[in-house]
């Protein structure tokens, strides 16, 4: 009786101890690809004189390893265009932008989440645009923290449209 318990305890600390491996070793990406995160689609909408054609730019190869998808537009008829024809699961655009346009995303069909792009931002200012949106992209940072900041975003979606 006491062999078969202890071969189940030896065996459960062994199958923790590889995930603990798996977090030392492989960071947020791979266990977001292991584990399946729902792709993103992503309309972005990239004003002149905005920092977020820049974050697009730097993000587009890891956006698409972990299968998301970003829509462009540039202008505000395009935004629009965009909102009432199409499905997107999140609109990224600068922080600036942001109070504007959430009024659009809870009116188009989709309902896509709202995702302000802070730059440059203060704790103060990002934790007032976080509990002012749900959510935030701080920029500048790493390529993990943006994907993180997405998957964040996409869990308020799936959480909203239950």
């Amino acid at each position: 009786m006491r062999k078969p318990f202890l071969m189940g305890l030896v065996l459960g600390t062994t199958a923790l101890a590889c995930g603990d491996k798996l977090m030392l070793l492989g960071g947020h990406a791979r266990l977001r690809q292991i584990y399946g995160a729902r792709p993103a689609s992503i309309l972005v909408y990239m004003r002149a004189n905005s920092v977020v054609p820049e974050i697009v730019r730097s993000l587009q190869p890891a956006v698409r390893q972990a299968g998301h998808k970003f829509y462009t537009v540039e202008d505000l008829g395009a935004l629009d265009a965009a909102l009432k024809g199409g499905k997107y699961d999140l609109l990224m655009a600068d922080i600036t932008d942001a109070e504007g346009l959430q009024q659009e995303a809870r009116s188009a069909p989709s309902k896509p989440v709202l995702l302000p792009v802070v730059h440059k931002s203060s704790k103060a200012e990002t934790t007032a645009a976080v509990k002012r949106f749900h959510c935030a992209l701080k920029a500048p940072g790493s390529t993990s923290h943006y994907l993180d900041a997405i998957d964040e975003a996409m869990e308020i979606r799936m959480n909203t449209v239950r």
